[in-house]
């Protein structure tokens, strides 16, 4: 068994097969995720058992060998893809900056901040805003199922995201109103999957997972569906059931 940390591979989790399936079908494309910052405002109202104040559009990935994802696949689905670290490098796919309320590199984020917001600059506006999105603490409160979950250490996760790229009339962030808004979300995310997705070929996938031997038949046919004979072939090899990993862990 490898003893390496990361892995070769990128992973993304989802909690049902027609998730996974539309993945295949459309690609990734950003979805609005609310988290909270370091910022007094969410550390207020983490404390209340509030929601975060903004959600950011991104798709997240984790970098973690195959031996480490039982957890993964507990807190965010059991239904998986894994793609070749190539295919994120050619979408732009980044590892965040984590960070705390102690780091060094903190404050001068929190400064270039609001020197930003307060300057003329909308390039640099959004340079910014794209460095603040990049941004996790290493450890908090998460917002997770419509509550406050009061003790993750993201750290452990490895994550890698894609974040929507800038634009009026499909903003990066959305405040807790616009987010709680469901028609809005669900209008700026079909326009994601229009404008923004990123795009699976056959050769990117590594892993396919299920959890379990019921659902491999039914992936199957949707890869048949989707994909030519030899394709069909080189993708079905890749498709594992979660029993198959929890055993060999």
């Amino acid at each position: 068994m490898s003893e390496n940390v990361s892995s070769n591979v990128l992973f993304h989790f989802t909690k049902s097969m027609d998730n996974l399936k539309s993945i295949l079908k459309y690609g990734f494309f950003p979805h609005y995720c609310p988290e909270y910052t370091l910022d007094a405002a969410d550390v207020k109202a983490a404390k209340k058992r509030l929601p975060p104040s903004r959600a950011v559009a991104l798709v997240s990935f984790c970098d973690l060998p195959l031996s480490l994802i039982r957890k993964h696949l507990d807190e965010y689905g059991e239904f998986g893809i894994g793609l070749t670290k190539e295919w994120g490098h050619r979408n732009g796919v980044t590892p965040v900056i984590y960070t705390h309320s102690k780091a060094q590199t903190r404050k001068p984020l929190v400064r270039l901040t609001e020197a930003a917001e307060k300057g003329s600059s909308e390039e640099t506006k959004k340079d910014l805003m794209l460095l603040a999105a990049y941004t996790k603490p290493f450890a908090g409160p998460a917002w997770r199922n419509n509550k406050v979950q009061r003790k993750v250490l993201f750290y452990d996760e490895r994550e890698w995201r894609h974040l929507a790229s800038t634009r009026a009339s499909e903003p990066l962030f959305l405040d807790q109103k616009d987010y709680a808004n469901y028609s809005k979300v669900a209008r700026l995310q079909s326009r994601f999957r229009k404008t923004q997705s990123l795009h699976i070929c056959p050769d990117d996938v590594q892993y396919l997972i299920v959890p379990h031997d019921d659902n491999i038949l039914e992936l199957v046919g949707c890869l048949k569906r989707l994909y030519g004979k030899r394709d069909t072939i080189l993708v079905t090899t890749a498709i594992m059931t979660v029993n198959c990993i929890t055993e060999d862990a």
